[in-house]
């Protein structure tokens, strides 16, 4: 989820560009009305945390069943009690991923929340730009790689790159969970681009 603030409303209307009127969602957005009330209450958890509700969650709340979904894995996937990366590791995953997939949404969304978790905001810039530009640590270049790899060409994926996460340190647990984040992502920003999910403003207000 972004770092943003700003108030925003789950909304099926067309968003102001200042030029042109732009859907939120290739499909109809649902009224907060219409939603089962478990989804309305994650939309209320989210908002009430983050100021407002991503496009995205709005976009997927077309079908309850799969916002639901979706949800209840990503706050998993990014619960620190359960993980055995980093904040900034994952992030820089979903970012990394997010470009390989070519999904400017979901870049948007977590290039503030890496510059949160590096506490630097250029940093988080160049990575979003081209990793590859920039000087990182062994363990973040493998990671970079990895997600980069995983998202763009799956199946040059092999024993080298798990011998090089196990020689920085790596357990096995945490490569399935380095996998499981890129992949994660890889999903999500499918969805995101076919929905073809118009980016909140908040995302550049934070970035």
């Amino acid at each position: 989820m972004s770092q943003a603030t700003a108030p925003h409303s789950v909304t099926s209307s067309p968003v102001s560009t200042g030029q042109l009127e732009e859907p939120v969602s290739r499909l109809r957005v649902p009224t907060e009305d219409e939603l089962p009330q478990k989804l309305r209450d994650i939309h209320m958890r989210i908002r009430k945390k983050f100021g407002f509700v991503p496009n995205f969650l709005t976009a997927l709340s077309a079908n309850p069943g799969t916002a639901l979904r979706i949800m209840a894995f990503y706050e998993h996937l990014f619960d620190q009690s359960n993980s055995h990366l980093s904040a900034s590791e994952r992030e820089l995953i979903a970012v990394v991923t997010s470009v390989a997939t070519g999904c400017s949404y979901c870049v948007f969304n977590h290039r503030p929340a890496l510059a949160a978790a590096l506490g630097d905001r250029v940093l988080a810039d160049r990575i979003a730009r081209n990793h590859n530009d920039v000087t990182l640590a062994p363990r973040e270049r493998a990671l970079a790689d990895l997600a980069q790899k995983l998202a763009a060409t799956p199946h040059s994926v092999g024993s080298d790159d798990f011998a090089r996460l196990r020689a920085i340190g790596f357990s096995e647990p945490a490569i399935l969970e380095v996998l499981e984040v890129s992949a994660f992502f890889s999903y999500g920003n499918r969805l995101t681009i076919a929905l073809n999910v118009l980016p909140d403003p908040q995302f550049f207000v934070s970035a």
